[in-house]
């Protein structure tokens, strides 16, 4: 699951690992309008986005091809937020990328972006209490 986080966010070398399509004019959903759709599914889910981080902007500079965030939630939290940010995503037009083949783990597409949420529990990282999970959401352009 994590594995598949990673690849989704560009993997460890950030930007300079991902293909960058650059402002496709072709595109009918742009960075901004993925953002919004990510703000919207976390709201929904009672989490604030600026409790939380992201690597897709650096030095004020936003990735046009990747919006992420990561932030933490006590388990039972983080455990009932993943479905709502699904449903939010569905409201907004995302539709589900395959089957829902594990409860910690939904991926979405619209128009040539994919996003990726997911929820680690706190016992397999480090950095997040026992008692916490860390819930993610990726965004990435990809062809369409």
């Amino acid at each position: 699951m994590a594995a598949a986080a990673v690849l989704l966010s560009g993997g460890c070398g950030g930007a300079a690992s991902m293909p960058s399509s650059g402002a496709k004019s072709g595109s009918s959903l742009d960075r901004d309008a993925v953002d919004g759709d990510l703000r919207k599914a976390l709201a929904a889910a009672g989490l604030d986005h600026a409790q939380a981080m992201t690597t897709s902007e650096r030095g004020g500079v936003k990735d046009p091809d990747r919006v992420n965030w990561y932030g933490t939630a006590k388990s039972p939290d983080a455990e009932k937020a993943l479905p709502k940010i699904g449903a939010a995503l569905e409201r907004a037009g995302w539709k589900q990328d395959g089957e829902r083949a594990e409860a910690d783990f939904l991926s979405y597409r619209k128009s040539d972006w994919r996003m990726v949420v997911s929820r680690i529990p706190g016992a397999d990282l480090q950095s997040v209490s026992a008692d916490g999970s860390m819930v993610q959401l990726l965004a990435s352009r990809h062809g369409e």
